[in-house]
């Protein structure tokens, strides 16, 4: 939607991430990639800086260190963990 607006991808992805957390002064901890920062990260297929509608083909998730496959969210790399069954199903 930033991009809709006029903003450039890269505009649009400090948008989402490193303003927000400079605004509430949290830049220190979290809103970019850093040694000593948290980080919670996805990987995409694509440069969103040429096309920022690739940010929409995640393959994969990182949580708490843990590295996710975005498709089933099954564990992958270190541990390879299949995910329960959601508490409804």
């Amino acid at each position: 939607m930033f991009e809709q607006g006029g903003m450039t991808p890269l505009e649009a992805l400090r948008t989402a991430t490193i303003d927000p957390a400079h605004y509430i002064g949290m830049d220190h901890a979290i809103g970019s990639l850093k040694a000593g920062k948290l980080a919670d990260i996805i990987v995409i297929d694509g440069d969103p800086l040429k096309n920022i509608r690739v940010t929409e083909n995640v393959t994969y998730t990182m949580i708490n260190g843990r590295l996710y496959d975005a498709n089933t969210m099954n564990e992958v790399g270190n541990r390879n963990k299949k995910r329960k069954d959601f508490y409804f199903n």
